[in-house]
């Protein structure tokens, strides 16, 4: 397995629980679009309205974790890094054929939602049912390379 297959699986399974810390350091955890994954790290979006956002903006740190069932294969995706905001601009190019970023992004000027890149920190790739598990970087200029443990 190649970081590339695990960014398309996890991009695959759209959905993930994201978790954050509050000002006070308590724990949140909240569904949320996985809006593009690949070696570039990880992409979603918030309000600027929501607790999310602002914790996010408070501190960096982030958890995700996703989940696809097919048959009897069960694969689970888990990450823990470091989120940030990142420009419409360089949106434009990671979200080029994703029919997500039209419908949230009604216009260029847009700033009702914010995407973020988890663009560094470590995942982890498991099938639950064929015992397969492996580590990986997340992130550009990181070593690319999965390992099986």
């Amino acid at each position: 397995m190649e970081i590339k297959d695990v960014m398309k699986l996890l991009e695959e399974m759209k959905v993930g629980v994201f978790a954050t810390v509050d000002s006070d350091g308590n724990p949140h955890a909240r569904h949320a679009h996985i809006t593009a994954a690949n070696e570039e790290g990880i992409f979603f979006m918030t309000s600027p309205d929501t607790h999310f956002y602002g914790q996010l903006m408070r501190d960096k740190r982030i958890a995700l974790t996703a989940m696809s069932e097919e048959a009897y294969l069960i694969q689970v995706v888990r990450v823990e890094g470091l989120a940030r905001p990142v420009e419409n601009d360089y949106l434009k190019k990671v979200f080029a054929d994703n029919p997500y970023y039209e419908h949230i992004y009604q216009s260029a000027d847009s700033d009702s939602m914010q995407v973020f890149q988890i663009y560094e920190g470590r995942g982890f790739y498991h099938s639950l049912t064929q015992g397969h598990k492996y580590v990986f970087p997340i992130g550009a200029g990181q070593e690319a390379v999965v390992r099986s443990i």
